[in-house]
């Protein structure tokens, strides 16, 4: 890397739109990815090729991912893709679903940096917004914003950028499900949702095991939502906030998701018990916390 800084003008810059296609296969894998499975009978109808269920709800959003890493992006963010690889992560973002998904079909993604803000400890933080719509007739699927966090690369000048803050319940969580994870979890994601990033793959000085994927997590807490209050309805999700990823997740850590119902949301969180951690830490780990959803 040359000078790592995001640039101090970056906020405003607008983007081409990226047009992506998704298929039965592409929406199937993902929900296997994200843990979709045949022993649970609500799941079928995201697996099936004769279903006519809605696609899964994180197509529109990796739609959304891909048009974040492309070089047209990159480029002007950090300096291309590879230095994102080093010192790029997300650490939350928001999605409102406005329609199902449809099980197959073409997507066009609008996108825009709307903020540039700096830590105390020099990082940037980058408000990256989109909105996904439905090629066909141009119908909105989902608008949201991601969150970019890059170490070490604050320009001198920038302001600070407030994260979400979600109260989470001190008590018992309503709903506990448990998972194991597989190693091949990093390749199970990336092959349907086309993100392969090495930091996946690749055992980076200091860490245990490569990483597993945000985006992939976040699908699991979807799933595991959809579930446990929506009777399986994947297409009743309306609106999900992430509010941090505090600590990365190595396979094949297991995960409990915790949710506690907050009237007409859900609030939940994805925990590595002690017992499970492979990374030295003591105590249960916090991978994805401050989730809020609403069906």
């Amino acid at each position: 890397m040359t000078d790592p800084r995001v640039p101090l003008d970056i906020a405003g810059a607008t983007f081409s739109d990226f047009e992506f296609e998704w298929d039965w296969q592409t929406t199937q894998l993902l929900a296997r990815a994200t843990g979709c499975s045949i022993r649970d009978e609500r799941d079928l109808p995201s697996l099936m090729r004769d279903s006519d269920g809605p696609g899964h709800p994180m197509v529109p959003f990796n739609g959304a991912l891909l048009a974040r890493n492309r070089d047209e992006v990159m480029d002007r963010l950090i300096g291309g893709y590879a230095n994102w690889q080093k010192v790029g992560r997300w650490g939350s973002g928001g999605a409102t679903y406005h329609r199902p998904v449809p099980r197959k079909g073409r997507g066009r993604v609008s996108s825009r940096i709307s903020e540039l803000g700096a830590t105390s400890k020099g990082h940037a933080l980058v408000r990256f917004n989109f909105e996904v719509r439905d090629a066909a007739d141009g119908g909105m699927l989902l608008d949201g914003w991601m969150l970019l966090f890059l170490l070490g690369c604050a320009p001198d000048g920038a302001g600070a950028i407030t994260p979400p803050r979600i109260a989470m319940p001190d008590r018992t969580p309503d709903e506990v499900v448990a998972h194991a994870t597989d190693v091949n979890v990093t390749f199970d994601w990336a092959v349907p949702s086309g993100d392969w990033n090495t930091t996946h793959f690749i055992q980076q000085e200091g860490n245990p095991a490569p990483l597993t994927h945000g985006p992939r997590n976040m699908g699991l807490v979807i799933q595991d939502a959809c579930r446990a209050f929506a009777g399986g309805r994947l297409d009743r999700l309306k609106e999900i906030t992430i509010g941090s990823l505090p600590a990365p997740h190595y396979p094949p850590e297991t995960t409990e998701t915790r949710f506690w119902r907050e009237g007409e949301k859900v609030l939940a969180r994805l925990v590595v018990p002690a017992a499970a951690r492979i990374d030295g830490g003591e105590g249960e780990k916090v991978c994805i916390d401050q989730v809020e959803l609403r069906f």
